[in-house]
């Protein structure tokens, strides 16, 4: 599997450039935009380490301002909306997402889906009525049962984004690994992700949405059972730090930015920036998934309902937050130097 290490560390600035067709899409990012990230755990687990936010704040280049980042994602979710139900069924989940997305009001969005499902053809993998009709019947119906639920998705997104929605990029889930002999082989959940990736593809096509290939980007077409020499994952499923720095590089690549001949000449500027996105996507987290939910706003806030007054606090934090990327990100550009 051809998977290796990339550190976009401190040398490694990121610039704008066309995609290499005679029909060239405009650049996807543009100054004052609205990005939200949506998807499963791949997408939640990416603020803790701001690798791909900082990777397209800096290929969207330095002319390219005012990029305000959201990161949507639910560990375990589906495209039902099962894990953002909490206790109630998946609608419940779609209506939370409905009312986020239309409190970002997003001008692009990142979709991602599929890993969770791909690995449970046979067990159904949403409570979604109806999975009951395919649970245990195979690949081909789990596929149709997802694609489905995908243009619903895609179909909510849209509706409640409304006319600020300009761009959404489909972004197929990256491959599995195999790291040690203790762990399940991943062969064949890398066969079924492939087929994800494909279905993935094609609904990006038909709804007129870019498509990131991920899984061929990582190695998925190559993929042979083997161990990986340089494991981007702890466990053949969840992306470390390093492996999020691949997953960086890759997004903006897939996206049609090229890695620049530019280099950072101030590490510590690079770092500054980059935990700065980190603390602002933990001030986020606090602010639309606060703890004991249950107590603040459910079936329980007669108990401690009081304390939800705080929670809007955090936006001003938030926003001043936003202040410091922006310095920071300057910095980050200032200190390039041509080789």
């Amino acid at each position: 599997m051809k998977l290796f290490l990339f550190t976009i560390g401190f040398a490694i600035a990121i610039s704008a450039t066309a995609f290499p067709t005679s029909a060239a899409p405009k650049p996807l990012l543009q100054s004052g935009d609205r990005i939200a990230f949506v998807g499963n755990t791949l997408i939640e687990r990416a603020r803790l380490y701001g690798h791909i936010e900082s990777a397209l704040q800096l290929a969207a280049g330095e002319s390219v301002e005012n990029l305000v980042f959201r990161n949507l994602g639910w560990s375990a979710d589906s495209v039902f909306g099962d894990s953002r139900s909490y206790f109630g069924a998946p609608q419940e989940g779609r209506d939370r997402l409905d009312k986020n997305i239309s409190e970002v009001k997003p001008n692009v969005v990142f979709l991602c889906y599929g890993t969770g499902e791909a690995m449970s053809v046979e067990q159904g993998w949403t409570d979604e009525n109806a999975a009951s009709k395919t649970s245990g019947a195979g690949l081909n119906e789990s596929l149709t049962l997802f694609i489905d639920g995908y243009q619903k998705l895609i179909d909510r997104v849209r509706n409640s984004a409304g006319a600020d929605l300009r761009e959404m990029v489909l972004v197929s889930p990256p491959p599995l690994e195999n790291i040690n002999s203790f762990l399940p082989d991943q062969s064949m959940n890398n066969e079924n992700l492939a087929r994800f990736r494909d279905a993935i593809r094609a609904l990006a096509k038909k709804n007129d949405a870019r498509f990131v290939d991920l899984f061929a980007a990582l190695g998925g077409d190559d993929f042979d059972g083997a161990m990986a020499e340089s494991p981007l994952t702890d466990n053949g499923l969840h992306f470390t730090e390093d492996g999020y720095q691949v997953l960086a590089r890759e997004l903006v690549k897939g996206l049609g930015y090229e890695e620049s001949a530019l280099t950072g000449t101030q590490p510590e500027a690079m770092q500054a920036f980059r935990d700065a996105i980190i603390e602002k996507n933990r001030l986020f987290f606090h602010r639309w998934r606060p703890a004991n939910e249950t107590y603040l706003f459910l079936f329980r806030k007669h108990e401690q309902g009081n304390n939800a007054k705080e929670i809007p606090m955090f936006d001003p934090l938030i926003a001043a937050q936003e202040k410091r990327i922006a310095e920071a990100r300057k910095l980050v550009f200032s200190g390039k130097t041509k080789n």
